[in-house]
Order: C-alpha cells, then sequence, then structure tokens
C-alpha cells in the first residue's frame, strides 16, 4: 500500500483524542523540542499546547501523525528522519 492509499484510509476520524499525541511522541521516545521540530512548531509551547488541547494541528499534519502512530517504533522513528532531511527552503 502506498503512503498516499493509507493517508485516504487514516482521514476518517483524522483527529486524535486528548492525550494521544503526547502518547505517540513518548512511545517515539521524542521529547517536545524534537517533536515540535518535526511537525514544523516554532515552540515547545506550541507543542505543549496541542498536547493539552489548546491548539490543535492541522489536517495534513493529523495525517501524518496517525500513519505515525500507526507504524511500529523502528519504522515511526525511519519515518520522522526521512522527513527531517527535507527541511523548506
Amino acid at each position: 500500500m502506498v503512503i498516499y492509499d493509507v493517508f485516504l484510509e487514516l482521514t476518517n476520524g483524522i483527529e486524535m483524542k486528548n492525550g494521544e499525541i503526547q502518547k505517540l511522541r513518548e512511545r517515539l521516545g521524542l521529547d517536545r523540542h524534537q517533536f515540535a521540530e518535526f511537525l514544523g512548531l516554532t515552540s515547545y509551547q506550541s507543542m505543549m499546547n496541542i498536547e493539552n488541547g489548546i491548539r490543535n494541528p492541522s489536517r495534513l499534519a493529523m495525517k501524518v501523525l496517525r500513519y505515525i502512530d500507526s507504524l511500529p517504533k523502528a519504522k515511526a522513528l525511519a519515518f520522522v528522519e526521512e522527513l527531517n532531511r527535507h527541511e523548506p527552503k
């Protein structure tokens, strides 16, 4: 299955419930700074706001998070590392 198909499957129920993003971050062994950088957030505080339900990530970010959450830890971390190599210019 290609990534596009996985994203389409994950469109239903895209929002993550309170605490799911933090659980995912912790499962991957990433701190808030690392996870914020991965999501393209500007600060640690932004990551805390998302984890506390004050702020919501974009639909695209939520799809990526759902996709990562569906992967085994090693594959999820490899995906995060791969995306981190593609910084905007």
